[in-house]
């Protein structure tokens, strides 16, 4: 678009390729192994604590941690192109593969600490918090180390750009992992920020739980299944030779289109319909502050 507006031809373009893809995926693993791993690792620390109403097991550790995964995330960018013949074997080597190794601990860490956060205070009541918690931590559980099987040179051959790269390291990932933490959050923060208001139902919170949980995995697992016996992505097959997979993928999706609703459902019928269309309009004491004196 610069070059566009500046009055060049990028047709043929001076920037090189390979250089253009390691500045990407660079950029790109800032956010989807930085952020997304360090905030879900610190909403975990966070949710553990207001959990159980003790100290985080081991909180100078879980921060050290955090450190080393920011710094992790700046350099395992290679795995993305441990494909590209053109990449020198020494990113794909250092940064594709030894580097990316790192995230197993960084994260493992983070699992045992939250794991041992809630341990330390059992008995504990299987709250909607905590049971979605649990669905997280079970989310990346699944998730981070189907990555890592990614980041092996030979193992990248075989899985690089089929259905087990979006279905059981990014969809589990992001639809169990990330999501479910963050389900996790609303319900511990929905009383505070309703001032004491009651769910719905409990019943609609244990459904919205099981079909999400099983929705994404399921979703995950199918779209592995497909990729491991040689479907692409971003290829279109008319032949119906992974139907079955497919079907059984997008029933599972619906199962996460279900629990979104019921949670839906259930939040707006807790707070009420005055409740909700609230959430838009100015309250009475904000009003009152913008009148002049």
């Amino acid at each position: 678009m610069l070059a566009h507006i500046l009055g060049y031809d990028l047709k043929e373009t001076a920037i090189d390729a390979l250089l253009y893809k390691n500045w990407f995926w660079w950029g790109l693993d800032l956010i989807a192994d930085g952020l997304v791993l360090i905030f879900v690792a610190g909403t975990w620390y966070l949710l553990a604590t207001l959990i159980t109403s003790k100290k985080l097991f081991m909180q100078n550790i879980a921060r050290a941690a955090l450190l080393l995964e920011l710094v992790v995330s700046w350099t395992v960018w290679s795995h993305h192109l441990l494909s590209d013949q053109a990449q020198p074997a020494i990113l794909k080597i250092v940064s594709g593969e030894l580097v990316t190794a790192f995230e197993l601990i960084t994260q493992g860490l983070a699992f045992f600490i939250v794991l041992a956060t809630l341990w330390s205070a059992r008995p504990l009541k299987m709250t909607n918090p905590l049971k979605f918690l649990l669905g997280g931590l079970l989310g990346f559980a699944l998730a981070v180390p189907a990555g890592i099987m990614q980041a092996d040179v030979g193992l990248n051959r075989i899985l690089h750009n089929t259905q087990w790269i979006i279905g059981p390291h990014v969809h589990v990932a992001i639809l169990v992992g990330l999501t479910m933490t963050l389900y996790s959050a609303v319900y511990i923060l929905f009383p505070i920020v309703t001032n004491g208001a009651k769910l719905y139902s409990q019943k609609l919170a244990n459904i919205h739980f099981w079909c999400h949980l099983i929705g994404g995995i399921g979703m995950g697992a199918f779209m592995g299944m497909a990729g491991l016996n040689g479907m692409l992505r971003r290829a279109m097959y008319i032949d119906g030779e992974f139907n079955t997979y497919m079907i059984l993928a997008a029933l599972s999706g619906s199962l996460l289109l279900i629990a979104f609703l019921v949670f839906f459902y259930n939040i707006v019928m807790s707070v009420g319909l005055k409740g909700v269309i609230g959430i838009f309009t100015p309250s009475k004491l904000e009003t009152k502050e913008l009148l002049p004196e």
